[in-house]
């Protein structure tokens, strides 16, 4: 067994790891496009989290590092389509 310490996740560390994922362009746009990559990425900052690293600017720095660049915040245009047509907006 180990004995490392493993900070334990309260709502508040969930949002504040969601807003790092939301800043690096993983938002639900994103996650629907590319479900792995999201997953992934969420593994990697609670992992972090978990063992220590609790700065947002560190985990970004971390997830920048293991990933590259943020995603894009635009949502891809096959996402836009959709999501007109099921709310019955017109499809540009």
């Amino acid at each position: 067994m180990s004995s490392e310490h493993v900070h334990i996740l309260n709502s508040g560390d969930l949002t504040m790891l969601q807003g790092v994922l939301d800043a690096a362009g993983y938002n639900s746009a994103r996650s629907v496009a590319h479900p792995e990559r999201y997953s992934a990425a969420a593994k990697l900052l609670i992992q972090r989290f978990q063992y220590g690293m609790t700065s947002a600017g560190d985990l970004s720095k971390e997830l920048e590092r293991c990933f590259g660049e943020p995603i894009s915040s635009k949502s891809p245009p096959s996402f836009e389509r959709t999501r007109a047509s099921i709310q019955g907006r017109p499809v540009r």
